[in-house]
């Protein structure tokens, strides 16, 4: 009604102001809007990255393993116990991130599941030989001298992190 009686007033012409009193609102909605689109945008982005890094975290952890097998303190059934619990939750972790991945970024799911593959491959045959080694009772035992291949997994980790990459 504003606008009606602001025509009238001025004889039925449109002013300037009455057309910049409507541009205004309209950019200001356009700048909302693009502002709240980059937003969500970053926001996707980070969340992917995040859950990226944590299905990688998971990998790493599992590929660790042979390592704290072998460096174990004992043969008691109290440490054989924890460590197992451990393979068990970190082999639960990589499933779940395959099933995520396969609903969140299907193009990763694929390389994410080689590298799962890969290292469970590599990581368990070093941890079955890392249990029939005795346990390490001394401080310079603590350096194990020779690293375990991990040749299979990092070459799947390269191809997994830039299919990551490709989907940020």
């Amino acid at each position: 009604m504003e606008l009606v009686a602001a025509a009238e007033a001025t004889g039925g012409s449109w002013t300037w102001a009455q057309t910049a009193a409507l541009i205004v609102p309209c950019i200001a909605l356009v700048g909302a809007f693009l502002t709240y689109v980059l937003n969500q945008g970053a926001a996707r982005r980070e969340r992917r990255a995040r859950t990226f890094a944590e299905a990688l975290t998971a990998v790493e952890e599992y590929l660790e393993m042979p390592y704290r097998i072998r460096r174990r303190p004992d043969s008691s059934a109290g440490v054989r116990q924890q460590l197992t619990d451990e393979v068990s939750g970190l082999l639960a972790r990589m499933a779940f991130h395959q099933a995520w991945l396969q609903i969140e970024a299907s193009a990763v799911a694929g390389p994410y599941s080689t590298l799962v593959a890969a290292a469970r491959a590599e990581s368990g045959a070093q941890m079955s030989l890392a249990w029939q080694q005795q346990p390490i009772t001394t401080d310079s035992g603590m350096n194990l001298g020779t690293a375990y291949s991990r040749e299979r997994s990092n070459a799947a980790r390269a191809v997994c992190i830039e299919v990551m990459r490709r989907r940020l």
